[in-house]
């Protein structure tokens, strides 16, 4: 049994009809992309305004097995262009995704690791579709900035907890530590990480601006204009510690230019693009007001 795939160059408003040919022909999958160097960037939360007009032509790839070339290239469509074959080299997909997840050192007492690659004291995180392994610039960053400060205190809540590994590092200092996050499968897996390393955490989909109370440090591993965003709420909630990261540095002026009013600017982090920065509440009892 040999697997190959073939690749054509179509126009765009033909994607479909070919699409159909091809599975016609016995392709067990096809997939739409575009030529080298014509791949559009990805849209970004943060990203506004009508996107560019995508490219004319796409390239579709299909798989087929046990191939007979010349019978496949006679039924292709009169909108096909180039015709590519390529062999496909079989993979133990089953383990070769793990290969991109290994122990992320954070500081000399905390590494964050997968359960099938861990030192021992490491926090545990096994990938899952809720954001947050410790292998990104701005979970490190946030990781980093928040360690130091747990020390003497009560409660932490992350807002947008993704996998949960803010709040669990919260938990494991003896913090009651809460987690919201909009994606129910993110909660998900941020309870099966909790499980995973035997620690007490409370995780949902409540949004922040129904959460109550003052918690002792805030933690929002955000994009920038969603800092901003939600500004009110996080100052609201803030009792003391306030980390900020997922700050891309050419939108940093936007989250400073709210916080800094409010927060007193403790530490900055910079990692590549990333920026993370860590805030304490201010003494004056009367801080200015969140825009």
């Amino acid at each position: 049994m040999a697997w190959e795939a073939l690749l054509v160059e179509v126009p765009a408003g033909a994607v479909g009809g070919v699409s159909r040919a091809l599975f016609s022909l016995g392709a067990a999958g096809v997939q739409e992309g575009f030529r080298e160097g014509e791949q559009p960037p990805p849209r970004q939360p943060w990203d506004t305004g009508t996107p560019p007009p995508l490219p004319r032509r796409r390239v579709l790839t299909a798989w087929f097995e046990d191939v007979d070339h010349d019978t496949i290239e006679q039924g292709l469509p009169a909108e096909v262009g180039e015709v590519r074959w390529e062999p496909v080299v079989e993979e133990d997909w089953e383990e070769g995704w793990k290969d991109g997840f290994t122990p992320i050192r954070i500081s000399d007492t905390l590494t964050v690791a997968p359960p099938w690659d861990a030192p021992e004291g490491a926090l545990l995180i096994e990938p899952g579709q809720g954001f947050g392994t410790g292998h990104h610039e701005s979970t490190k960053g946030a990781l980093a900035l928040m360690e130091p400060v747990l020390p003497g205190l009560s409660t932490c809540l992350d807002v947008g907890c993704g996998s949960g590994v803010l709040a669990l590092l919260g938990a494991r200092a003896g913090l009651r530590a809460y987690g919201i996050d909009v994606e129910e499968s993110a909660i998900r897996n941020a309870h099966a990480n909790a499980a995973l390393n035997a620690l007490q955490a409370e995780f949902d989909t409540t949004p922040v601006d129904r959460v109550t109370g003052s918690w002792d440090l805030v933690l929002g591993n955000l994009h920038a204009e969603l800092l901003v965003r939600l500004s009110a709420d996080l100052v609201r909630l803030t009792g003391t510690w306030f980390v900020a990261a997922g700050i891309l540095a050419d939108r940093e002026h936007l989250v400073r230019d709210v916080f800094d009013p409010v927060f007193e600017l403790d530490e900055r982090l910079v990692d590549g693009a990333w920026v993370a920065l860590r805030y304490r509440r201010r003494s004056d009892p009367s801080p200015p007001d969140v825009p």
